[in-house]
């Protein structure tokens, strides 16, 4: 998420450019006679979601429009008290509570939200950033990997492939260590501080993040 700091007209004339090119974006609402309410509810909702598409296209371009000159800050979107944005997405380092991975994976889409998906190195560096300001004992945290299914094919909980990792190599993970039991290690944990991953037991007990898409400011 950019914080551009900002004053003067520029400022004010960046978000009045942005608000000008939103409100051409606005679908007609106006009803068609031949159309049933349901039929007519199904078309709003498509309606919206390309809304909201566009709007977060267009915030995007104003915040990277906005860092190179002098622009006011403008957050297109919010995340619930407690958790902090990285872009368009809201995390939460649950450090108090610690579980297996399936009970925080369960404990996660409670709060209507997953275990991380950790894909940048901008994401690791703000769960950093949050591990070191909790100040808590553990720095280990759950995210969504696994390669329960199939050893070897680590896939995120909403089913992605693994493309970008952040194993930690100088360790030789992921090493499946059978040490921890005989189903070896099928669950990966995030060294907060170091910013990098280890495959561990998905029965050992950890504490974990939870993500979820931030909300369009209203």
């Amino acid at each position: 998420m950019v914080d551009v700091k900002t004053s003067g007209t520029r400022g004010s004339a960046g978000l009045l450019i942005l608000f000008a090119v939103l409100s051409l974006l606005v679908p007609e609402t106006s009803s068609q006679s031949d159309s049933s309410p349901e039929e007519e509810l199904t078309s709003l909702r498509l309606k919206l979601d390309s809304w909201r598409t566009r709007y977060r296209f267009l915030c995007n371009q104003y915040h990277e429009v906005a860092a190179n000159c002098s622009a006011a800050v403008f957050n297109c979107s919010q995340c619930p008290d407690g958790w902090f944005q990285v872009d368009d997405q809201c995390f939460s380092l649950n450090e108090r509570i610690k579980s297996d991975w399936a009970t925080s994976k369960k404990s996660c889409k409670e709060k209507g939200a997953h275990l991380a998906i950790l894909t940048t190195k901008e994401q690791h560096e703000a769960v950093e950033k949050e591990s070191r300001r909790i100040g808590g004992f553990y720095t280990d945290y759950w995210i969504g990997l696994t390669d329960a299914e199939t050893e070897g094919a680590w896939k995120w909980v909403d089913n992605s492939t693994l493309k970008t990792p952040f194993w930690n190599t100088l360790k030789s993970e992921p090493d499946d260590n059978k040490t921890g039991g005989e189903e070896g290690e099928d669950c990966a944990v995030v060294d907060s501080h170091s910013q990098s991953w280890y495959d561990v037991p998905c029965n050992f007990n950890y504490p974990y993040i939870c993500q979820m898409d931030a909300v369009l400011q209203q």
